[in-house]
């Protein structure tokens, strides 16, 4: 007698594996949404950056590069279809330090937080706005180790001056070496005083290493090395650095890459009024 074979229907075979595959998919859940910041940078269209370093002092080195950075941050928020206004330095500046002086008085403390809600009412009673920008450039001490230096996400080769190919020898045995570095910080505060988004990035080296040799009459062929940092005139001056630097203070806020907008390209607006 022949023995019998019995089939199973072939969606009683699949089921155990599309009961599995669902618990998997329900397990991960759905793809993650926009983070606050992000949905603030979508709604946001009109756009205040307050003066630079209303906040801190303005390091003395850095005198005369906001009007650079200014430009730049102008034309970066333009390309993603922001309005833009900038507020006078004097005003902003003022408004910033009756702010604090308000806080005082009222017994709060004296933090960023709590002057923030105070100067976002007090824009808000002059202008209409969706945030503002509340900028700071600062230097700080960027690690090296040959001529690579690295602070705040940036990465960049130290430049070198002088020499001749003699000095080649020397460039790669540099060991640790500590440059003045400039960084950018935002903070983005909305119509209510809520800071919806901070970060900080690295701009620009504002050193550069020089190198002189000179001859050693002792004997022959010989040859003295002098090495040094010496400061950049004017510190920022690498305007696809900045624009770099901008880019990425701005993420998540602002997708780093600027959507496309016809014949118009990244950084060809015309910028608003003019920076300190």
């Amino acid at each position: 007698m022949r023995p019998t074979t019995s089939t199973m229907p072939l969606a009683t075979l699949l089921a155990p594996l599309v009961t599995a595959l669902l618990l998997a998919g329900c397990a991960s859940g759905p793809p993650p949404g926009p983070s606050p910041a992000e949905l603030a940078g979508q709604r946001s269209k009109i756009v205040i950056i307050a003066p630079f370093n209303v906040v801190s002092s303005l390091p003395p080195e850095l005198e005369g590069s906001t009007r650079m950075v200014s430009k730049e941050m102008v034309e970066y928020l333009e390309a993603h279809g922001k309005t833009v206004k900038r507020m006078a330095f004097r005003a902003g500046r003022d408004l910033w330090k009756a702010s604090m002086q308000e806080v005082s008085e009222s017994g709060q403390a004296r933090n960023f937080e709590n002057a923030a809600k105070v100067y976002a009412r007090k824009i808000g009673e002059h202008l209409e706005y969706d945030v503002v920008i509340v900028p700071s450039l600062f230097v700080q001490n960027a690690e090296a180790y040959g001529r690579t230096a690295k602070w705040d996400g940036a990465k960049q080769t130290i430049p070198l001056e002088g020499g001749t190919g003699s000095t080649q020898m020397y460039h790669g045995n540099l060991g640790k070496l500590s440059v003045r570095a400039a960084s950018l910080f935002v903070h983005v505060v909305d119509s209510s005083g809520e800071t919806v988004h901070t970060r900080k990035s690295g701009l620009e080296l504002i050193q550069h290493l020089e190198f002189h040799v000179e001859k050693d009459g002792q004997y022959s062929g010989g040859e003295h090395v002098f090495q040094g940092l010496v400061d950049d005139q004017p510190p920022i001056q690498d305007v696809e650095r900045v624009r770099e630097g901008i880019a990425a203070v701005f993420v998540p806020f602002l997708p780093e890459e600027i959507p496309p907008q016809g014949p118009v390209t990244p950084f060809n607006t015309e910028a608003g009024s003019a920076a300190r």
